[in-house]
């Protein structure tokens, strides 16, 4: 995005502006839970459409959130992957799924061993965990498709 795309020089619109619609954080979190290619996201429990879900990825992309490679043996399937700006994004989603727990604990009954992780640690230290997970598997999975880059 251009300087000119955002609504103001606040830190919390122009942050609104990047990543405050319905879907960049649900993709940020299926990247980090493992997901890889758009097809993968696609079917997320949510159900993006794919125009929707092409925006974004391009949006993401774009503010270099994410980035991705292409298989070494089909140049057409992308796969996707947090960029060190979108692996910091991890924190804001710990603490929307901490806020959601205290005041909508019905609705995140799905994350219940996950939150109470969250409320045993503090966020920073299960950044470090799962963002070391997640590069070490990146990594792993970029060399398996891309056995000579």
């Amino acid at each position: 995005m251009s300087n000119s795309t955002f609504r103001s020089n606040c830190g919390l619109a122009t942050g609104l502006d990047i990543i405050g619609d319905k879907w960049s954080l649900l993709i940020v979190r299926d990247l980090i839970g493992g997901k890889k290619t758009f097809t993968e996201m696609r079917l997320s429990k949510e159900g993006v459409a794919t125009n929707i879900l092409a925006d974004r990825l391009k949006n993401l992309s774009a503010n270099n959130i994410i980035s991705f490679y292409h298989a070494a043996d089909n140049r057409k399937t992308k796969y996707y992957f947090l960029t060190e700006k979108g692996l910091e994004l991890y924190t804001i989603q710990l603490e929307v799924m901490r806020w959601t727990y205290k005041f909508y604990p019905e609705q995140a009954s799905n994350d219940l061993d996950f939150l109470e992780q969250l409320s045993q640690n503090t966020t920073q230290k299960i950044f470090k965990k799962y963002t070391k997970i997640y590069l070490d598997e990146k990594d792993a999975h970029f060399h398996k498709m891309n056995p000579d880059g």
